[in-house]
């Protein structure tokens, strides 16, 4: 394969980052041609590791790609991401306040084991319980009573009213995918390397930091896959996805560079599709440690840094500059107004370095990892910080699961991060910024905030909860607990024979194999 074959803008550079297809970790999966009849290699690519399919227990990313085509929830999300049934095959608000759902009949999960209103119950108890320790669990800690009155009905009961539940107990990046007790009872600390779910596809082998693959499940109710077989191949740089889909390694990739989306658009021979995705990229702060404790350095660094040029350098236009956490997908909640502390004002971050305990000299570092653009966001937002206020802050590179490990445990200074895949304002702000948010990695806390979240978690209202949430993005960025920086653009790519693919905007990706052609 020649350089003039992969199209003038797919450069050297990237062949030179992907260190050429033989370079893969694509083992045991075809190295060349077509991939046989029925079989789709799925290429997860910017990620190198998956560490659980376990959805309680499931955090990143690439795991709920998989996880998606494995279960179903009670509920999913259409074309239009609105809620609907699932494993549910209707569901109503019961006279006396309960949300009731009606299973379907004849459900299998992939021992053979039928589905039944237990196993729901059995799921959002281990969710709910403090011991398993899930990530998700505020997701569905407004259910205060679980009932099962036979074996095709669940009735949840809360306290208070919770907005976001419907949308919680769909097949997306929930972790509330229905589990069968029988399996996880048999295996508890095992069934993330075994996982028994009703999807269309089941596991059948899985080499860690390598690849996994999946078969088809006959059993599904759903209807037969299409496909017999999905390959699933881990490739932790983008540029080298791209690189196994030019080749023909690979049928479909979860993301392509940003650089290269331009002229990749123009090939013939892969399909380029991509969309404002509900994702949010921001540099998450320590507010516990040096210098990032003193809300004025804080304050500081946020203004010192061009959004704009962020977008045009790190994703070659391939997004927008963002004031706060919400991204501009969900129309009632974003704010588009420009914030004075989230916009670049070099003179006011000078003076509000002037009113740190730290001086234009002071050190810090950067946590990012890979080569590609969370690399550069660091490098960037560093560069500019140092030029406008003297500081030292430098970028340490590491991979991806021991950056999330560290930020997780408290162990860094300041961090490149971000969320994607999630479909509600509440999980863009109680769990980033709530006291008691999993993913409060910030170690901030306002009693204000969390009480109005709390509100917006209650408010049934559309537009009451927008002000809410409106409201709250104001209070918390007069603190900069972390820095807002852009929403970007999500993208597939897929070979020209490959049909059946529909992109949502939160970044999907197993949920579409059952309907998926190769060829």
């Amino acid at each position: 394969m020649t350089e003039a074959s992969l199209g003038a803008g797919l450069s050297r550079r990237s062949l030179l980052a992907a260190g050429g297809i033989g370079a893969l970790a694509l083992g045991g999966f075809p190295q060349a041609g077509l991939a046989a009849s029925g079989i789709l290699r799925a290429a997860i690519s910017g990620y190198g590791v998956v560490n659980t399919l376990d959805p309680a227990k499931a955090a990143l990313i690439p795991e709920y790609y998989v996880i998606w085509a494995l279960y179903n929830g009670l509920l999913k999300l259409d074309a239009q991401m609105r809620p609907v049934p699932d494993l549910a095959e209707s569901f109503r608000t019961t006279e006396d306040g309960a949300l009731e759902f009606r299973l379907r009949q004849g459900v299998r999960f992939h021992d053979g084991n039928t589905l039944t209103s237990d196993d729901v119950k059995f799921t959002l108890e281990r969710l709910l319980d403090e011991k398993t320790q899930s990530p998700n669990r505020s997701k569905v800690s407004a259910v205060s009573a679980i009932e099962v009155p036979d074996p095709l009905t669940v009735r949840l009961r809360t306290d208070q009213p919770f907005a976001p539940l419907l949308t919680f107990l769909s097949n997306v990046r929930t972790g509330t995918q229905i589990l069968s007790r029988a399996a996880v009872s048999a295996d508890p600390e095992g069934f993330g390397r075994k996982p028994v779910g009703t999807g269309a596809f089941s596991l059948r082998s899985w080499e860690p930091n390598q690849a996994l693959k999946l078969a088809a499940f006959p059993g599904y109710f759903g209807g037969a896959a299409k496909l017999s077989e999905v390959e699933i191949p881990l490739i932790a740089e983008e540029s080298s996805g791209v690189t196994a889909l030019l080749g023909r390694q690979v049928d479909l990739t979860s993301t392509a560079p940003f650089a290269d989306i331009p002229n990749l658009q123009k090939r013939t021979d892969i399909k380029v599709l991509k969309q404002p995705g509900l994702n949010t990229r921001f540099l998450c702060l320590n507010n516990r440690k040096p210098p990032f404790d003193d809300v004025h350095f804080r304050r500081a660094v946020s203004l010192a840094i061009n959004r704009d040029v962020l977008v045009r350098v790190v994703l070659f236009g391939e997004g927008v500059a963002t004031p706060g956490l919400i991204p501009p997908s969900l129309t009632e909640s974003y704010d588009p107004k420009p914030k004075p502390l989230s916009s670049f004002n070099a003179q006011r971050a000078k003076e509000e370095l002037a009113k740190s305990k730290y001086g234009p000299s002071t050190e810090g570092v950067i946590l990012t990892w890979g080569s590609g653009w969370w690399k550069r966001i660091g490098e960037v937002v560093a560069a500019q910080a140092n030029q406008v206020l003297g500081t030292k802050l430098t970028v340490e590179v590491n991979e991806a699961n021991t950056v999330f490990s560290r930020i997780r445990a408290g162990d860094y200074q300041a961090g490149t991060w971000g969320w994607l895949g999630m479909i509600d304002p509440d999980e863009y702000s109680y769990d980033l910024l709530h006291s008691e948010g999993w993913r409060n990695f910030t170690g901030y806390r306002n009693p204000k905030l969390d009480e109005i979240l709390v509100r917006a978690r209650r408010e049934l209202d559309p537009a009451k909860r927008g002000v809410l949430y409106r409201e709250s993005e104001n209070l918390w960025i007069e603190d900069m607990p972390v820095i807002p920086l852009f929403c970007s653009n999500i993208h597939n790519l897929l070979a020209a024979n490959v049909s059946g693919f529909t992109q949502l905007p939160y970044s999907n990706f197993g949920d579409q194999f059952a309907g998926m052609t190769v060829g």
